[in-house]
């Protein structure tokens, strides 16, 4: 395994090939992550400095230092550890000044986001050098929706919203040549074994290509009904969303959805007024958008033989949909690959892949309760 450092105009500075251990963690619908453990020497600890970006050899994506930990223990071993978060994470670094009215599809929607905020700002300031969004993306097939942003809301947390809420990923690709990032919004394959157009992908320990399973199914965090309460006025529009449930399923939440209004200015700054249809469809569009975040957590995590007979980014990849069973357990579950971490050391390397959606953080449980 060896690390390429590039300084953050993508020049050159290094190669780490002395490496402890490495955890790389791809997400299909939030920015990646990584730990890195490597021996502390004169020539690491002038390549790795903050806001510099790494790059595993013969990869696409790439990611930025954000913390470093030197550290000597009692035997006098020294190590330096190191974390950062993959490009996307960028986004994170603006918010949404102006908001984003439109009726489109979410894959244009999040182009728009990333557009707006990071690469073609009104305020040449705010945009952030070498990035840029990909030429030739492959459409996502995803339908038009009435989309309202939240007014000053970080715009990587809008662009994760709306990527959970139509099942889109999104990633950067960097170019190191080129010194050049391209943002890309994107739709995983569907792989399970019900279809027919592509190779199906099944993990089982059946088929002796899991060594490790773990499944969580649960209804905690469920809401199965959003009430969607508009702006302040004499008559508050307020919609209600859901799936129909009733009785002891019925799971409901408000949202207050102050910051769409009837009238508003475009980017253009036109004056626009909402049509009474046209404002319930903006609340509705919201109210979904947010149940995504209540939703059921179906989780079923599993450690890849390393003899498998599926081959990461071969066979299957993030994003795309597979089949898990266990039939001891009872299980069969059409599930998207939604997380994929590497773990490289120095007796090899272990691939974990998470299939659903991973149970909700405290601090996304903040967030919620905080809207």
């Amino acid at each position: 395994m060896e690390l390429n450092v590039y300084s953050r105009a993508m020049v050159l500075l290094g190669v780490i090939n002395e490496i402890t251990s490495l955890i790389w963690t791809r997400r299909y619908w939030s920015a990646g992550d990584f730990k890195l453990l490597v021996p502390f020497t004169d020539r690491h600890a002038a390549l790795i400095s903050k806001g510099n970006l790494i790059m595993r050899r013969g990869d696409t994506e790439a990611a930025e230092i954000r913390y470093i930990n030197i550290r000597r223990d009692t035997q006098g071993v020294e190590e330096i550890e190191v974390q950062g978060k993959f490009l996307t994470g960028w986004i994170g670094k603006r918010i949404i000044c102006g908001q984003i009215a439109t009726r489109d599809t979410t894959q244009n929607i999040i182009r728009r986001i990333v557009n707006e905020t990071v690469i073609s700002p009104a305020d040449p300031v705010r945009a952030i050098p070498g990035v840029f969004l990909e030429p030739e993306e492959t459409d996502t097939g995803s339908g038009r929706i009435d989309y309202t942003s939240e007014a000053f809301s970080n715009a990587l947390l809008a662009v994760e919203a709306a990527a959970k809420a139509a099942k889109l990923g999104f990633r950067m690709r960097t170019d190191a040549r080129a010194g050049k990032h391209y943002f890309t919004v994107y739709a995983g394959r569907n792989l399970t074994a019900e279809q027919g157009e592509n190779p199906p992908c099944i993990f089982s320990p059946e088929f002796d290509n899991v060594t490790e399973q773990e499944y969580t199914n649960s209804i905690e965090n469920l809401k199965s009904t959003a009430y969607v309460g508009g702006e302040e006025a004499a008559t508050r529009v307020v919609a209600e969303v859901g799936d129909g449930s009733s009785g002891l399923d019925r799971e409901e939440v408000f949202v207050n959805a102050t910051d769409i209004t009837k009238v508003y200015r475009d980017a253009s700054d036109t004056e626009i007024t909402r049509t009474d249809a046209e404002y319930l469809a903006c609340l509705q569009e919201r109210g979904f958008s947010e149940l995504e975040q209540y939703a059921e957590t179906l989780n079923f995590s599993s450690r890849i033989s390393p003899n498998a007979n599926l081959e990461y980014r071969k066979d299957f990849d993030l994003g795309d949909r597979v089949t898990c069973i266990n039939k001891r357990w009872g299980i069969k579950i059409n599930v998207r690959v939604t997380e994929v971490t590497e773990t490289y050391q120095k007796n090899g390397k272990e691939t974990e892949v998470t299939f659903g959606e991973s149970l909700p953080t405290l601090i996304a449980r903040i967030r919620q309760a905080s809207k």
